[in-house]
């Protein structure tokens, strides 16, 4: 459901074409089917009071608050429908000092000290550009809701859950905070730069022509020695621990870095550890990405023929199910597109009535473009 009469915010960001057409809306949009309408109206409400009652799942992103103010609180949706799974994904959680605050995927980042391990020990913390706390979210409340109806299907009963992105963020933290708990305070876990602070050798290196990722877990030490020729290290008092490769982390950033110095090309260097079975990488642009033989052949940003943008690429769902080929063609609808399908086949309002719903601003649909095919 979109608020009318604006809609999805998403719609308004870039890349916008000419006719208006937003590339971020149908990479997340693809699909989907859009009911516009005004859930502040009883009209409005006694709608989504309906499709609540014939729903497997209903998901709601409001701010802690909002949605119960609209009469549509858990208490009220569990007594529509009790087999139904109410998801609620909030900034800061349902409950607590910060929950009333509005927040965004920065706004989390920068409370749970994810900004604040980005960049280099003597400089600021750094932002970056991408929505990883917001997808994040949105994937372990796939994962909460999934397990809710496996649940649903040995008890015949739903349920109530919710996901926050301030906590998905915090749960990001691989190390820094059992690190921090368990020195007591001595390990402050902040900004490192190019290398990570406590395992190395784990970070990114000066290639001839780019930059390289490159690392050693614990049990290839031997064999990433032997890579750089330097077999020396191997037993080394200085780098022969996990603990004492940390200490001297920068002095073994500088041996591992002159070594890549010596080799003729960036291909020499991810190619011979390639040969022994050891982790590399280029640091790819997102041109080059894109232009990356493996994600060409995988399809990892396929082509799409959109009916407002014309041929598009973005990424694809990450999760595949060879059993249920994925489906060409998806469109993102235009707002309102689908009122009268949904409203008409799903709940059998008459084309009159939905007409009045429209007339009266409980329903909101735009007009595509001239020449723009409906959606199926």
């Amino acid at each position: 459901m979109e608020f009318a009469p604006a809609g999805d915010i998403s719609r308004t960001l870039p890349w916008i074409k000419d006719n208006g057409r937003s590339g971020y809306f149908l990479q997340h949009n693809r699909g989907k089917q859009s009911l516009c309408l005004d859930p502040r109206t009883p009209e409005g409400r006694d709608i989504l009071k309906q499709l609540i009652g014939m729903a497997d799942i209903f998901i709601e992103n409001f701010a802690p608050g909002v949605i119960g103010r609209l009469g549509l609180g858990w208490e009220v949706v569990h007594a529509l429908n009790p087999r139904v799974i109410m998801c609620s994904i909030s900034s800061f959680g349902q409950t607590g000092p910060l929950s009333h605050l509005p927040g965004y995927d920065p706004i989390a980042a920068s409370y749970t000290g994810i900004f604040d391990n980005i960049g280099y020990p003597d400089g600021p913390p750094l932002p970056y550009g991408m929505s990883i706390g917001d997808i994040s979210t949105a994937v372990n409340a796939y994962g909460a809701i999934v397990t809710a109806l496996l649940d649903r299907a040995r008890t015949n009963e739903g349920q109530f859950v919710e996901v926050s992105l301030l906590e998905t963020y915090f749960h990001m933290h691989d190390a820094a905070v059992q690190n921090y708990i368990g020195s007591k305070g001595e390990v402050q876990p902040t900004r490192f730069g190019l290398h990570h602070y406590a395992l190395a050798p784990l970070g990114i290196f000066k290639g001839r022509e780019k930059h390289i990722y490159i690392l050693s877990i614990p049990k290839d030490w031997p064999a990433f020695c032997k890579v750089i020729e330097r077999e020396d290290l191997i037993t080394d008092p200085d780098f022969a621990s996990v603990q004492t490769r940390a200490q001297n982390r920068l002095r073994l950033a500088e041996i591992i870095q002159a070594w890549c110095a010596t080799q003729p090309d960036d291909a020499a260097i991810i190619e011979k550890f390639r040969a022994a079975h050891l982790p590399v990488a280029p640091v790819l642009s997102v041109p080059e990405a894109l232009n990356e033989p493996h994600f060409i052949e995988r399809e990892i940003a396929p082509a799409h023929d959109d009916r407002g943008l014309g041929e598009w690429r973005f990424p694809r769902v990450p999760m595949r199910f060879p059993k249920y080929p994925e489906r060409r063609g998806l469109q993102a609808p235009f707002l309102g597109e689908h009122n009268t399908q949904i409203l008409g086949q799903t709940l059998g309002f008459s084309p009159e009535r939905i007409a009045e719903l429209h007339a009266s601003g409980v329903l909101f649909a735009e007009t595509p473009p001239v020449g723009v095919k409906p959606a199926d």
